[in-house]
């Protein structure tokens, strides 16, 4: 009887939840979380499901490198010449694999391995959205960037200030904003909401707060993935 695989993060896949560089979609991301060494595959593929991940995406990290699955094993019964006891050996399933006929060579047909499309990850096929409520039943956070989180309290804090009603998108793009280069992103469309000709220096010194707190390390702020 074949042991359900548990597939495992590999360094560049912690790699990738720490360092939060986007070298894959949203969704890729999802299933990173998902793989926390105690889920098998099957656990693991049918959750990412239930979050609007497609299947293929578990696949895509496997051939990245940033997880991986530990060679499939079989329980064998070996019965002792003492007793009736069984023994329980685990042998690796390539161990026992039946040998290809001997006209295998002669074969005209490729290898089945060769038939498998490559994989080619791209946001616009995948997407970038998935549900955050749909990831929280599961049980699901992404890792919190204190700094990110600081930064844009304090943008919203200032927008709401000097322009409650004219800065209402721009509330709404802060609250989105996921990534620190995100949020980046909005600092002039916030300097020019909050920017009054007696105000200057009071804007200035908030947008250098935030500028200050999106350059900060993020490694001592995450939490350790496994």
């Amino acid at each position: 009887m074949a042991l359900p695989l548990i597939p495992v993060k590999t360094p560049d896949g912690q790699a990738e939840l720490s360092s939060r560089q986007r070298r894959v979609s949203q969704r890729h991301r999802t299933v990173l979380l998902l793989v926390d060494g105690r889920r098998n595959e099957d656990e693991v593929r049918h959750l990412a499901v239930q979050a609007g991940v497609p299947d293929q995406c578990f696949d895509d990290l496997l051939e990245l490198g940033l997880i991986l699955l530990p060679q499939p094993t079989v329980v064998l019964n070996v019965a002792p010449p003492v007793d009736e006891t069984p023994l329980h050996v685990d042998i690796p399933l390539a161990a026992i694999e039946p040998q290809a006929p001997a006209d295998a060579a002669d074969s005209v047909l490729p290898a089945s391995r060769t038939l498998q499309p490559e994989s080619v990850i791209t946001d616009s096929m995948l997407g970038d959205a998935v549900s955050d409520s749909v990831l929280q039943q599961i049980g699901i956070e992404e890792p919190t960037d204190d700094a990110l989180e600081e930064a844009r309290a304090i943008l919203m804090r200032a927008v709401r200030t000097e322009a409650p009603l004219a800065g209402s998108l721009t509330l709404l793009r802060l609250k989105r904003a996921r990534t620190r280069a995100a949020l980046a992103g909005l600092m002039d469309e916030v300097e020019a909401r909050i920017t009054k000709p007696y105000r200057s220096l009071a804007a200035q010194q908030t947008l250098r707060r935030v500028r200050q707190l999106l350059a900060t390390r993020t490694d001592s702020a995450l939490p350790k993935t496994y």
